[in-house]
């Protein structure tokens, strides 16, 4: 019974979570923050994105490419709360896993939290492993939070990279889209000198 409400719960996280990514901005890809939308393909963005994009970038949704302008945006008061019932599930399903992530937090020989990193073992371990184990005898270890700190700032940076160079694909998408619309224009004065 108790493996049943497990994967029950694992299911009910998973469907929270892909419904979160439902409101997220597909500009900056965060939580919708004054929420719009584009009449034509109905996707969800922050004001704020959407407006920078259509002044300085160009008249047209960046996803379905239609021409828009701002006051064509629908606005979405609905999503705040909606996004604030996300949050409350969750923050629920958040606090009723915290026993089982307490277990998994916890080191299976010694029973304690796991604290330190080895490096050359690559995996967690608890500070009695790294001091009397003597499989990590010889080791090299670093504090678990230092470690996690590492990589959450080298995933954010990845990120930011990542989203930069979106934004420059897509200025360059739309440049290429000018110049076929300007070849094009030039082939159609072209045909009708003919």
């Amino acid at each position: 019974m108790a493996t049943r409400n497990k994967v029950g719960t694992k299911h009910d996280e998973h469907s929270v979570e892909t419904l979160a990514e439902v409101f997220r901005c597909f500009i900056c890809m965060e939580k919708l923050r004054d929420a719009h939308l584009c009449p034509h393909c109905s996707k969800l963005c922050c004001y704020v994105c959407i407006r920078r994009w259509l002044t300085e970038q160009r008249s047209q949704c960046p996803h379905c490419r239609a021409s828009l302008h701002l006051h064509e945006l629908v606005n979405c008061r609905w999503v705040e709360e909606v996004t604030q019932q996300l949050d409350s599930l969750q923050a629920v399903s958040l606090n009723g896993n915290r026993n089982d992530e307490n277990d998994r937090d916890k080191c299976s020989t010694h029973l304690e939290k796991l604290s330190v990193y080895c490096w050359t073992c690559r995996c967690c371990i608890c500070h009695q492993c790294a001091l009397w184990g003597g499989t990590h005898s010889g080791h090299t270890f670093k504090p678990l939070d230092e470690v996690y700190e590492q990589h959450v700032t080298q995933i954010k940076d990845e990120i930011a990279q990542l989203r930069r160079r979106l934004m420059e694909l897509i200025s360059i998408v739309q440049e290429v889209e000018r110049n076929v619309e300007s070849v094009r224009s030039a082939k159609d004065d072209r045909d009708s000198e003919i």
